[in-house]
């Protein structure tokens, strides 16, 4: 009898360990896995419609950042407004365009953000024609980003992955170095060549109206080689 019940207890005790770790394992219902998104073409396209809201620009071309903080519209000789980038008085304490902080409105939160959104996607198992075409999508805002800082800073750190967070990697990689400015429109121009390879010349659905196309990325690339070629830059490509 004795044995009977010391094999039973130890089953028991056996038992109670094994719920306990379903328990514990239980996942997390409330957020989707990136596994859960990327392999779903309905919530990937969710995903890069999150970087069209992200970084398009709002009235009068602002893209947000210290220039535009000024208005648009007084950033002309031609406007009566007065102000530091106008008059050339700029100083470092004017800068809030890098960001010191993991956040998701300043200029390298969006490119953190981007830049996600493309190393799960190409982990996802979507179809190659799939991935390439959101991907593009994706590369244009990256390289709006980059080209909104190069033309205010020319060269400065080029992030192309997800950094993390924290840790001592986390904290060497915090200090990436400025690149070229010659090399950031190099990155600019391989991500928009990208663009103009893999997006459509017109997005066949009219609920797809407005996403970037080949001609748009073509003709930003223009705008973006002329500025790369203008005096302004021209010095400060070395």
């Amino acid at each position: 009898m004795k044995k009977i019940f010391v094999i039973t207890a130890l089953s028991l005790a056996v038992i109670s360990l094994t719920n306990c770790k379903k328990v514990l394992e239980k996942s997390d219902v409330g957020n989707f896995t990136a596994e859960q998104v990327f392999n779903d073409s309905t919530t990937v396209k969710l995903n890069v419609d999150y970087l069209y809201s992200q970084n398009q620009p709002n009235w009068f071309g602002s893209t947000g950042g210290s220039i535009h903080s000024a208005g648009t519209y007084n950033l002309t000789e031609e406007s009566q407004g007065s102000n530091v980038f106008v008059l050339g008085t700029a100083t470092i304490e004017s800068v809030t365009d890098l960001g010191v902080a993991n956040a998701n409105n300043n200029s390298y939160g969006k490119i953190r953000t981007i830049n996600t959104f493309l190393r799960d996607l190409n982990a996802g198992n979507l179809d190659i024609a799939m991935k390439r075409r959101f991907a593009a999508q994706a590369y244009f805002w990256r390289a709006f980003r980059y080209f909104e800082l190069a033309k205010l800073y020319g060269g400065v750190p080029l992030i192309l992955v997800p950094l993390n967070a924290v840790g001592d990697e986390a904290k060497q990689l915090a200090l990436t170095p400025r690149a070229k400015t010659s090399e950031v429109f190099a990155q600019i121009k391989k991500d928009l060549d990208s663009c103009v390879k893999y997006l459509p010349a017109k997005w066949p659905k009219q609920a797809d109206y407005g996403r970037i196309t080949s001609g748009a990325a073509a003709a930003f690339m223009g705008r973006v080689l002329l500025t790369y070629a203008s005096p302004s830059l021209i010095q400060v490509t070395m």
